[in-house]
């Protein structure tokens, strides 16, 4: 049974717009937060304010339905369900999974690619209780087993093949003894279910999963959905493991109260049509970009992988409003030979993350993709995806720094990393947060939940930060990334704004390499706009008309591609290794 981490203490178109006592996950979500952070308020104390209603995610859908049934909902090449579609077959899903023995507090993993069947078997899942377990597409077998052992999966769910991986058949690598129902393995596991595919031996087809529903009936299934508590897991989404072993994070029904937030900014409606490029195993793609849809009736046009000539297919076809990313996302549409052909007068606003936002990225969104705003934000997984949110009148100065809001009813603020005192404004520490947006912890891993959670519910990012004088908060790095060059601190984040300043470059990234006088110094590893005649040499005269003597990169590198992750974030790790083999 998934429960809660142990922690101390913690208690028009085509898309037709026109807690008991008893209760054993009681307490497993930190309590509402004073007002956004000013950076003066001292973590730990108890002037803690209501968070936001608590909503059931269930619930919603079929508020949403009842609202909007007849209009789209998801769109994945050419399947489209409605509303309508959408709550019935996730309820017959949800039926299926109780005939499969899947319980409240249990969790089903999805090895799946941005399908339909990856949002009606969530949907299905949280309407019983039950939380999914979001596995990386792109994991290896030995990666996959990691997930599907620490997070004691009841039932798995497998693409039978997708970009080249044969799923049944990794699976079988990873659990050879599998009789159907039983590994030595994965002794949690007790089902296997393939979407697509010839039959697999020891497994259920898709639509024999459906067929189950008949055992269950209706009024089981509402009784299974009124004991769901707003403090139940709805997802246990693991890290990107860059430092380590992933973590599993977990996420309760406070997902909805951060994306009304985000919606409310955004100004989502029933006529919004999101594009789902965005990974489902990643918190972006699932909170940030599908639950907004399912709070206001808009559609969500699912697309497998990152294609930048299919998306922009799609943004014409589909008439797109909301498009959001990292800068590569947009760099490589604003790129694109096909854009100058391509009708985006329908894209309205997005929000971009990730990494710093280069002039070239919102400047291209607003004159060329013809969108009213492109809104920085900040935020990680164990977050909720969302801490901070620029605002759609913001200058654009302060869209390039990259600054936002929080967004309410949760606490903000920065203190002094060593002596854990809150900062004046104007003054950089490191931000912390507590309230409805922090997770509920890292499963089965309290002592990893403790390093970063303490007992009064405050979250320490590791990230760095300055609020203004309006509130906003400017992200000024990691911890992990800061520089001492000759005992001087040195920001990646300060480097790459002036870097990127720079009319011919489209991204840059700065990091340490080491130096046998001055400890280490800055490296940056730049990428140019093509048919750019632009000189490393050019580059480093222009850091030095515009940072003090110790910031300027010692050495200028064009990368021939970017080490990411799955979600498409560079690697400051790999650039790290890079640039230290010059040292």
């Amino acid at each position: 049974m998934l429960r809660s981490p142990a922690h101390p203490r913690r208690r028009r178109g085509r898309h037709g717009r026109d807690r008991s006592p008893t209760d054993p996950f009681e307490g497993r979500f930190p309590p509402g937060s004073p007002g956004v952070g000013s950076g003066n308020r001292s973590p730990g104390g108890d002037d803690v304010t209501p968070a936001p209603p608590a909503e059931l995610i269930a619930a919603v859908l079929d508020t949403t339905a009842a609202a909007h049934g007849e209009r789209t909902a998801v769109v994945h090449g050419d399947r489209r369900l409605t509303w309508a579609e959408t709550a019935e077959q996730s309820r017959t899903l949800a039926r299926a999974l109780l005939a499969q023995g899947v319980r409240r507090g249990d969790s089903i993993a999805l090895w799946l690619p941005n399908h339909p069947e990856w949002l009606l078997l969530w949907l299905a899942a949280v309407r019983i209780g039950a939380a999914v377990v979001p596995v990386n597409t792109r994991y290896t077998p030995d990666e996959a087993a990691y997930v599907l052992e620490q997070s004691q999966a009841r039932l798995l769910v497998v693409e039978a093949d997708f970009l080249g991986l044969d799923h049944p058949a990794a699976f079988a690598t990873i659990c050879p003894d599998w009789d159907g129902a039983h590994s030595e393995r994965l002794p949690d596991l007790h089902g296997l279910v393939v979407v697509g595919g010839p039959p697999v031996p020891g497994a259920l087809a898709f639509a024999d999963l459906v067929a189950s529903a008949g055992q269950v009936d209706e009024e089981t299934l509402a009784a299974a959905t009124r004991a769901v508590q707003p403090a139940d897991p709805v997802a246990v989404v693991y890290t990107s493991g860059t430092t380590g072993r992933p973590k599993g994070v977990v996420h309760t029904h406070a997902a909805v109260a951060m994306m009304r937030a985000v919606g409310a900014v955004m100004g989502y409606g029933p006529d919004d049509v999101v594009l789902g490029h965005l990974p489902l195993f990643h918190v972006s793609g699932l909170f940030s970009s599908f639950l907004p849809t399912v709070l206001t009736g808009g559609a969500y046009v699912a697309l497998d992988t990152w294609d930048a000539g299919v998306a922009l297919r799609l943004l014409e076809d589909e008439g797109v409003t909301v498009l959001s990313g990292i800068p590569t996302h947009f760099i490589d549409l604003l790129h694109h030979p096909d854009l100058p052909g391509t009708d985006t007068t329908r894209l309205r606003t997005g929000w971009i993350g990730g990494s710093t936002l280069p002039t070239e990225v919102l400047a291209g969104a607003r004159d060329t993709l013809g969108m009213q705003a492109l809104l920085p934000v900040y935020g990680m997984t164990e977050l909720t995806s969302t801490t901070t949110l620029g605002r759609p009148d913001d200058p654009v100065e302060s869209l390039l720094a990259g600054k936002g809001l929080p967004l309410g009813g949760y606490d903000v603020v920065l203190v002094d990393p060593a002596t854990r005192e809150p900062v004046p404004v104007g003054t950089e520490g490191e931000i912390v947060v507590r309230g409805y947006v922090v997770m509920a912890g890292y499963h089965r891993d309290p002592d990893a939940t403790a390093a970063v959670l303490d007992d009064e519910g405050w979250f320490r990012t590791g990230d760095l930060g300055v609020f203004d004088e309006r509130g906003y908060l400017a992200i000024t790095g990691r911890l992990s990334d800061m520089l001492i060059v000759g005992g001087f601190n040195v920001h990646p984040a300060d480097v790459e704004h002036v870097l990127t300043a720079h009319p011919d470059v489209v991204q840059a990234h700065v990091v340490a390499r080491p130096d046998a006088r001055l400890g280490e110094v800055p490296v940056a590893f730049v990428e140019c706009r093509a048919g750019s005649t632009t000189t490393p040499a050019d580059l480093l005269a222009h850091c030095r008309d515009r940072l003090a003597g110790f910031k300027v990169p010692r050495e200028i590198r064009f990368p021939d591609s970017w080490p990411t992750t799955p979600t498409g974030k560079v690697q400051r790790f790999r650039l790290r290794e890079l640039a230290a083999q010059s040292a």
